[in-house]
């Protein structure tokens, strides 16, 4: 069965910032999942460096209420972290 999820892609300086352990905090006590998340950069040195930004991609999966209090959450983080969400999706 396919569950509805919310499809995020987020660009900034992930790794650097520790957005991945971030988002797990944030997201511990709302009832959504984060699934198959992806960080990826042009160059290991520039992106360790800050010198380029990485891109994360990843989805929440749960009831549509609880993803949509896990989005408000994920935009929070972005803005506080100095990273921007350039994709916000629904996919079934």
């Amino acid at each position: 069965m396919l569950e509805p999820k919310t499809e995020i892609r987020m660009v900034g300086h992930i790794l650097e910032k520790g957005v991945i352990f971030e988002l797990e905090k944030a997201l511990r006590d709302i009832d959504v999942e984060v699934m198959h998340v992806e960080v990826s950069f042009a160059a290991l040195k520039a992106g360790i460096e800050e010198k380029m930004p990485s891109i994360m991609r990843f989805y929440l999966v749960g009831p549509k209420e609880e993803r949509g209090k896990a989005l408000e959450i994920v935009k929070k983080l972005a803005e506080d972290t100095g990273c921007r969400i350039d994709h916000i999706a629904e996919r079934t």
